[in-house]
């Protein structure tokens, strides 16, 4: 077993697809392996939008609607997510983990999640949905420079 823990930083994106497929080959040839899906996901901005489009401000809602909006998007961002990958992580199912983080900084949060997972490598795309610098995205160029662990950096076919 070459790794046991590895961790897919997840946006929808291209290149992190490609990550997703190049690891889940992984956790096929290792039956062992567990495969952590980590989506990082902006929960503040979407219940915004769907107050502005019950036009009501944040605050005039009461805390359980604003709770129950919450669960909405992470409930509908789960069944999107699933939709995209499920097929992908087939004979995988009881070896896939797929968890929810609010986004604050998406870099540090990866880096975080994979040290607190114990996670002996991170498979990531190359870019993702956000801003790009240089040939890397600032992310994943942000986990190249800080994470503890090995991170395979992988390129979505063109």
């Amino acid at each position: 077993m070459l790794y046991e823990n590895v961790m897919v930083p997840y946006d929808g994106s291209p290149s992190s697809r490609a990550a997703l497929e190049e690891a889940a080959r992984f956790a096929r040839n290792d039956p062992e392996m567990t495969l952590r899906i980590v989506h990082i996901l902006d929960t503040e901005t979407r219940v915004a939008a769907l107050l502005d489009k019950e036009k009501r401000a944040a605050a005039d809602v009461p805390s359980a609607h604003l709770r129950d909006l919450q669960q909405r998007v992470i409930e509908e961002t789960d069944a999107a997510i699933h939709r995209q990958i499920d097929s992908i992580l087939e004979e995988l199912d009881n070896r896939v983990v797929i968890e929810f983080l609010e986004e604050t900084s998406p870099g540090s949060q990866i880096v975080a999640y994979a040290e607190a997972a114990k996670c002996d490598l991170i498979v990531m795309g190359s870019r993702g949905l956000g801003a790009i610098r240089g040939m890397l995205g600032s992310v994943s160029n942000h986990v190249l420079r800080e994470a503890s662990m090995p991170v395979l950096v992988v390129k979505a076919a063109e």
